[in-house]
Order: C-alpha cells, then sequence, then structure tokens
C-alpha cells in the first residue's frame, strides 16, 4: 500500500533500514551519541537555541506534557480553534483546570492577526495562548508570524505554544525570531519517520516558569526530562531504534536545507492543486497548508476505498463533522510528482 495520507507518510529507506537495526543499550556510550546528535540537529530543524525534549508518545502526548508542566487551576489558556485539533487544546487545557477563552471560527475560515487582536483586548487575564498552526482536519495553515506578534503585543507574559505536529519542517516555523515558547511536533509528520516520538521546543520562560510549579505528572513533566538532558540521558527508557531513524531523518533533512524542505513542500502542493483543479474538484476551506489538501466530494468514502482496493493507494478520510463529505491528501514524507502523477492516475480511474 502507497501513502498518500498527512501521517503516517511514506518513510525513505535509510530512515527504516536505520529503525531496523539491533537496538542500542539507551544508557551506552553509543546511544549516547546518537542522541547528542538528535538533540543538536533538533534545535536546527526548529530553528532554536533552546533545548528540544524528545517524549515517547504521539504529537498530543507533547502537547499534554507542555501543558500539563505549564498550565495550572485558574490559569486563562486562549485557543484559537479552527478545526479538530483546535478542540482539543482546549479539552486537555480544562482537563489541567485552566479556563479557556476560545476564539473559535467555522471549520475551513482562516484566524487572522485582526481576529486574535480584538479577542484579547477583550480579556482582563491572559496567561497562555495556543493555536494549531497547520490544522491536519481542514487543510489550513494560519499566519503564525503574524499572530504570535500580536500576542506578544498585547500579552506579552503570556506563553504562547504552538501545536505545530503538520508543519513543522513542512512550512517555516521560526521558533526563536516569532517568539514561540513550546511548539510541538511528533515523529510521523514533516520528519518522514515511523510514528512514536513528540518533540517539544522549550524557551528559556517556559522552562522559568514550569520550574516554579509543582509537579501533576510522572512521565508528562518536562523540567525532569530537561534535568535529565543535561546529563546525556533520557530519563526513562526511550523507544532507541526510533531515536536511531530520526538521527538520519534529520540528517537527510539538514543535507537538503531547510528553506529548501519547505519550497519543496509548497511546490509539491502546488502541484496537487493544479492536478485537482484541471479535474474539477473543489478544496474544502481556504486550502493553504502544505501538509495536506482536503478535497469535498459527495462520495468520498467509495472513492477513498476504491484507490485502496483497486490501486493500493491510501489516501485519508474526513473527521468528525466532515466524514463523508471530504477526502484529504498528504504532500508529506517521501512523495514527489511522480507520486502525484500515479495518484491521480488511479483517481481518474476510480472517478
Amino acid at each position: 500500500m502507497r501513502l498518500f495520507t498527512p501521517g503516517p507518510v511514506s518513510v525513505p529507506a535509510p530512515v527504516l533500514a536505520a529503525c531496523g537495526e539491533p537496538p542500542l543499550f539507551h544508557r551506552g556510550a553509543e546511544f549516547k551519541d546518537v542522541a547528542q546528535r538528535v538533540w543538536t540537529n533538533l534545535r536546527t530543524v526548529f530553528q532554536t537555541v533552546h533545548p528540544v525534549v524528545l517524549l515517547a508518545g504521539s504529537g498530543m502526548t507533547g502537547i499534554e506534557a507542555a501543558m500539563a508542566s505549564t498550565v495550572r487551576p485558574g490559569d486563562v489558556v486562549v485557543v484559537l480553534e479552527h478545526g479538530r485539533f483546535g478542540e482539543r487544546l482546549t479539552a486537555i487545557a480544562g482537563i489541567y483546570g485552566a479556563t479557556a477563552s476560545v476564539l473559535r471560527v467555522p471549520w475551513g475560515e482562516t484566524i487572522t492577526s485582526a481576529m486574535v487582536t480584538n479577542h484579547l483586548r477583550t480579556l482582563d487575564r491572559i496567561d497562555h495562548v495556543w493555536l494549531v498552526h497547520s490544522e491536519t482536519s481542514t487543510g489550513l495553515t494560519l499566519d503564525l508570524e503574524a499572530i504570535a506578534s500580536t500576542a506578544h503585543t498585547i500579552a506579552p507574559n503570556a506563553l504562547l505554544g504552538v501545536d505545530a505536529i503538520t508543519s513543522l519542517a513542512i512550512h517555516p516555523v521560526l521558533t526563536d525570531a516569532w517568539g514561540l515558547d513550546m511548539v510541538v511536533t511528533a515523529s510521523q509528520k514533516g520528519f518522514a519517520c515511523p510514528p512514536g516520538l513528540a518533540a517539544v521546543s522549550v524557551s528559556s520562560r517556559a522552562e522559568a516558569h514550569m520550574r516554579t510549579l509543582r509537579p501533576v505528572s510522572y512521565t508528562l513533566h518536562l523540567p525532569t526530562v530537561l534535568d535529565s538532558m543535561e546529563k546525556g540521558l533520557f530519563p526513562w527508557t526511550p523507544p532507541v531504534t526510533l531515536v536511531a531513524g530520526l538521527d538520519v531523518a534529520l540528517g537527510m533533512l539538514l543535507a537538503e536545507g531547510m528553506d529548501h524542505v519547505w519550497q519543496r513542500h509548497a511546490d509539491l502542493t502546488h502541484y496537487l492543486h493544479d492536478a485537482l483543479q484541471a479535474r474539477s474538484l473543489n478544496f474544502f476551506g481556504d486550502a493553504t497548508s502544505h501538509a495536506v489538501t482536503v478535497v469535498k466530494h459527495g462520495r468520498s468514502t467509495e472513492i477513498k476505498t476504491a484507490l485502496a482496493e483497486r490501486h493500493g493507494m491510501v489516501i485519508a478520510g474526513g473527521q468528525d463533522r466532515l466524514q463523508h463529505h471530504v477526502f484529504r491528501i498528504g504532500t508529506i514524507g517521501w512523495i514527489g510528482r511522480t507520486d502525484i502523477d500515479a495518484l491521480m492516475h488511479a483517481l481518474d480511474d476510480v472517478l
């Protein structure tokens, strides 16, 4: 089966080979060298000089760790909701006792910095601002730079958290330049690795804040992870084979160059959009993500099933309220124009 989903994605052979090597001892010198290289290269990909921690788990594990380490009962968390994963941010903030002040727009519509300005100015207290940069459920990407600038101007003391699970190593995400306090991603998206790792960047002020708080979690307490990193260790056994694969994947990204990586995803998305429009297929919403394109179609479920059964190609269906109304095509991972051409040929047959 060939994956055209927004995660997991097609993984390059060198990464698969590294994951298939015998596991290293997580306290041994060889693995420590791998870990140090991974932590260093993550900072480059995240565009930060601050630490980027690795956690075993999904991207949601990373988001929950970030909130568990910084959010406490009584905090006001502003959440920008423009899809399913923004709704999850609101739910997690509530679990940790915060009051969520939600700026919500209909799925497929964007949230502008002007809208954020108006919303923030209505609030007397703002402790955190969280948003999904690229919303996997709708195929829409926000102007993160502009929104971050707005948030820092109006609420300079608020911590800014970003779900960049479907944007990091796909779109530009300039963590330090844009003043992002915590940025979260996962291994199975822009890194083109198998699922199982979350990565969270931690700014100096986010770290200072979380160290003033009593832990409310054991494995999700980021200061514990940061303290172990200082010693060149993980606090508990990590998925060493996935870390080995990530080591290779990061090396490939940096060898290509991040500017080229971002442009490659943009070019492939535009190529896909041209092909879909040539077939008179309509996008859902603004279609600004370079990770996933969401297509409206009344027979989307049948199309998805037929592509898999007749051509061995896997695309994603709609989520929640979009189920049976759209199908989603990922442009992440080890794919190129020839893969898009093959998918379009199969789609022509199915249609």
